[in-house]
């Protein structure tokens, strides 16, 4: 893929025009694309919803590693008659023992979830890098819309004055200065749209790096970053394996349905009686008075007659299908994820480079010399509005292909989980 820098870096100088739009009085902070990340990865809700995810996965997987606790029981019999009374106490503990490997299989299928709810974190993490990436270049490109409808703006009012004068003297119809002051309208209006597009895409910026309760005493964020990343060096067939091997939502994916697995193993498991050992001390004192002290033991097993956990198997197995489904439809749209991020990334590469040969400092100067010689009559104003109009929308064109450019690569390095800027 053939890349133009300056082109890339000639639209990312335009980030920092962003200054002048911070209010006065107000300086605002200078941004990076790195530093946004940082910000909005330290106050995601969503991050912190992950976060807290896991930590519940990682209670619940050292709670399926306790044993049963013990039960201490104590009981006291007394019977009399004629006078006579006898009585026993015994004082016993009692403890369960897993014989089927119900604990092992909790662990296992805990373990695993807890797996999965780290991946899901740090899918979480990607996301939201991706959602800052995205944001940061809209916003960019939202800024650099503003600025160029400015300039025409600016380039109508000069000419509004010209024609006045000429047509004082005669060299201009009344129609060709009405028609220069309708587009001048439609400009103005074109300017409100690209400000309130600016305004909003500066907001939902400031929302996701955390500064929208303090946006007000901050200012607006100067965007400084010229987002000039290299050409992708990996082919797709080698970014689709990278995908496929590392995309958090899959691997979460993946070991949710070996935790499903686990959990038929667990129900499977919980089919064999889990038998409970007793014993301990008895007193009895019988009617003559007497006092004998001996041992207690006991053995007590449940008997799998009503309740063979047949259903929860059945429940268990499907609960595992499922997981397993939904495993492979994520991985059929991790690969059509990459390969249309990466087919969309290389062809608006190809339009940058191509549009980039008509634009640059050339075709400025060529719209200020169309705007001089209509100022010296040496062109008429259809003439002079082709101009602007072919300028105006080659460059707004780029700075939305620019935008859509560096979101595609944002959706490669989410899928893939390889370092794209």
């Amino acid at each position: 893929m053939r890349m133009i820098p300056c082109a890339i870096g000639a639209l990312g100088l335009c980030a920092g025009s962003l200054t002048g739009q911070a209010p006065a009085g107000a300086p605002g902070l200078r941004l990076t694309l790195a530093e946004a990340r940082s910000m909005a990865q330290r106050t995601s809700p969503e991050l912190a919803v992950a976060r807290q995810a896991l930590a519940a996965a990682r209670g619940r997987e050292r709670q399926a590693g306790a044993f049963p606790n013990p039960i201490l029981a104590y009981g006291r019999e007394q019977t009399s008659r004629a006078g006579q009374t006898a009585s026993q106490n015994i004082l016993s503990l009692e403890q369960r023992f897993e014989i089927g490997g119900q604990r092992g299989a909790r662990r296992q299928a805990a373990g695993l979830l807890r797996a999965a709810a780290e991946a899901r974190m740090r899918a979480v993490a990607a996301q939201v890098d991706y959602d800052v990436t995205r944001s940061y270049a809209a916003t960019v490109a939202a800024d650099r819309r503003s600025v160029l409808v400015d300039e025409a703006a600016q380039a109508f009012a000069n000419a509004g004055r010209v024609s006045g004068e000429r047509l004082a003297v005669g060299d201009i119809s009344g129609y060709e200065d009405r028609r220069l002051r309708l587009e001048a309208a439609r400009y103005t209006a074109l300017r409100l749209a690209a400000v309130v597009a600016r305004d909003s895409a500066v907001r939902i910026l400031v929302s996701l790096i955390g500064l929208a309760d303090s946006a007000a005493r901050t200012g607006v964020p100067l965007l400084v970053d010229t987002l000039t990343p290299a050409p992708l060096a990996l082919a797709e067939d080698s970014l689709v394996a990278r995908a496929l091997a590392s995309r958090p939502e899959l691997r979460a994916a993946r070991l949710e349905a070996e935790a499903g697995q686990a959990e038929v193993g667990l129900a499977r498991a919980e089919r064999i009686p889990t038998p409970a050992l007793s014993g301990g001390f008895k007193n009895e004192r019988i009617t003559t008075g007497e006092s004998l002290n001996g041992f207690v033991l006991g053995l007590s097993l449940p008997l799998p007659l009503w309740d063979r956990r047949g259903g929860a198997i059945d429940a268990a197995r499907a609960d595992a299908a499922s997981r397993t489904a939904e495993l492979e439809g994520l991985r059929r749209q991790t690969i059509r994820e990459v390969r249309s991020a990466f087919e969309a990334h290389q062809a608006i590469a190809g339009q940058l480079a191509a549009l980039q040969e008509q634009l640059g400092d050339d075709a400025a100067k060529a719209r200020q010399a169309a705007g001089a010689a209509y100022g010296e009559g040496e062109i008429g104003l259809l003439e002079w509005l082709d101009a602007v109009r072919a300028y105006q929308e080659a460059e707004a064109a780029y700075a939305a292909l620019w935008a859509e450019y560096i979101a595609r690569r944002g959706a490669l390095e989410r899928v893939t989980g390889a370092t794209l800027f």
